[in-house]
């Protein structure tokens, strides 16, 4: 594998030829989160009969949060296929190219953090020491984001259906999600506490959102990321080991 420095220099690189020939470049990256948060934003909080300092922070926060998870889940079908020359030159690894494309989608969710900032700023929020636990989440959904884009990576490559599949549930689990839409009491009871139990997404999401919010992140919100994660990584390990040499000739 690569020195971390290399990696590091092929991403921003990456990241700077995209934007290279446009006129504001990477400023890109947060005009479709900003206008959608501040069309659909103002009328969910009318629709939702929410104040628009508690629905907007509410509608941000899960919002840039989800072009995080969304981008390790939809990218990691195709990202041995986008990556074929580098395979079959052998220039880069599977591991190198795994940890290039997690972290271009990092980048990008760097970029929209200043998004959740600004909303801060405008609607007067605290930022008190439950961030350290958004941060934890973020380290969480960074580690599964490895293993997933490994993992789909090399199933995606065999059965290149995996990507449409992916997309589709990816669309239905936005709506599924509380991220245009806010739980009555967090879901707490009743078929919506039971809808929310076994979203996998909304765990990985609340435990980013609630502490910066100031809510307290359920213990089973823990337990279903450390148990998704752990599960992830020995499987991922294991579909590496045994299928990763398959990979140059599946695409």
């Amino acid at each position: 594998m690569k020195p971390f420095t290399s990696l590091l220099y092929i991403t921003y690189f990456d990241f700077a030829v995209q934007y290279r020939k446009t006129m504001i470049g990477p400023i890109w990256v947060l005009m479709g989160p900003t206008l959608f948060i501040a069309t659909l934003g103002l009328l969910f909080a009318q629709v939702s009969n929410l104040p628009k300092d508690v629905f907007i922070p509410h509608l941000s926060i899960g919002l840039i949060t989800w072009t995080l998870v969304s981008g390790f889940v939809v990218n990691s079908t195709t990202v041995f296929q986008r990556n074929r020359a580098q395979i079959l030159q052998g220039g880069m690894s599977l591991l190198d190219i795994v940890a290039v494309d997690v972290m271009r989608t990092v980048l990008h969710f760097l970029h929209q953090v200043i998004i959740i900032l600004v909303i801060f700023f405008l609607y007067d929020l605290t930022m008190t020491w439950h961030f350290l636990i958004s941060l934890l989440g973020l380290c969480a959904l960074v580690i599964n984001g490895l293993w997933l884009t490994m993992l789909f990576g090399i199933v995606g490559a065999r059965y290149r259906d995996l990507a449409e599949v992916v997309s589709a549930v990816m669309r239905i689990a936005f709506l599924a999600t509380p991220i245009i839409w806010q739980p009555v009491e967090r879901g707490v009871g009743g078929i919506m506490g039971l809808f929310l139990t076994y979203n996998p997404f909304y765990h990985f999401l609340d435990l980013v959102r609630a502490p910066l919010l100031g809510y307290e992140v359920s213990w089973l919100s823990f337990l279903v990321v450390g148990s998704i994660t752990l599960v992830g990584l020995v499987t991922s390990f294991l579909f590496y080991k045994k299928l990763g040499f398959r990979v140059p000739l599946w695409v």
